[in-house]
């Protein structure tokens, strides 16, 4: 009796597992990806784990691909645990980990795919570092350029000012000299000075010309340009060579 039951229970158990995987491998042949990963996950095994992680890969949900990856110990798997686990590092930008994980791949048995794909990675990885050491003396080079151009600025209007500030001066001093030579005039040539009342103010107008000029030629805009290299976005040149085992 309890073998009867015992070969029930082995029977049912079978068929579950039989069904499950036909489904699940439909869904992942339709590329229903996420629905067939669910379905693998109902299975307790570790093969059933590896093409659950490859579901969720094709999915692009590659944190939850490398979270199953990581939970197979099984011997015969660990070579492509390791490459695909590469794969799911690099297309979820971890490029360091890519790496680690084709080399301890590459530990396993020698392959073309794999050795590609790391060269690949360490190539971008090197791009990285580039663009960001680049970005960085860039950065620091538009503060030191700042700084100096209002620096320079400062001392621009600095002069600026004082070149009006002398010219105030130099005008009023003029016109003290001028006032003070009206008033000797005056106590000399009294007549003279009644006969000029009626003429008009030419000395004005030509001190306002001279001066509007003079004005025009110190008065000048002072624009600093900044130009700053822009290094192109960080982009796969070729695509990864594909999963191992996806099927």
């Amino acid at each position: 009796m309890k073998k009867l039951i015992f070969l029930l229970f082995t029977v049912s158990l079978f068929a579950f597992d039989y069904f499950t995987i036909k489904k699940a491998d439909e869904f992942y042949k339709n590329k229903q990806y996420l629905l067939a990963a669910k379905e693998y996950l109902k299975l307790n095994s570790q093969k059933a784990i590896y093409n659950a992680a490859n579901a969720y890969y094709k999915a692009g949900k590659y944190e939850k691909a490398i979270s199953l990856y990581n939970k197979i110990n099984k011997k015969d798997l660990q070579f492509q645990k390791y490459y695909n686990l590469g794969n799911a590092y690099a297309l979820n930008g971890e490029y360091q980990k890519a790496i680690e994980s084709y080399k301890k791949a590459l530990k396993i048995k020698k392959d073309k795919d794999a050795e590609y794909n790391l060269k690949l990675i360490e190539k971008l990885l090197k791009k990285q570092h580039q663009k960001k050491n680049q970005k960085n003396k860039n950065n620091n080079q538009h503060k030191k350029n700042t700084k100096n151009g209002k620096n320079r600025q400062n001392k621009n209007n600095q002069k600026q000012n004082n070149k009006k500030q002398n010219k105030k001066n130099k005008q009023k001093q003029n016109s003290n000299k001028q006032n003070k030579n009206k008033n000797e005039k005056k106590q000399n040539n009294p007549t003279r000075e009644k006969a000029n009342k009626n003429t008009k103010p030419f000395n004005k107008k030509i001190e306002k010309k001279e001066f509007a000029k003079t004005r025009e030629a110190n008065t000048s805009d002072i624009r600093m340009k900044f130009y700053e290299k822009q290094i192109k976005s960080l982009k796969f040149n070729t695509l990864l060579i594909p999963l191992k085992g996806s099927e």
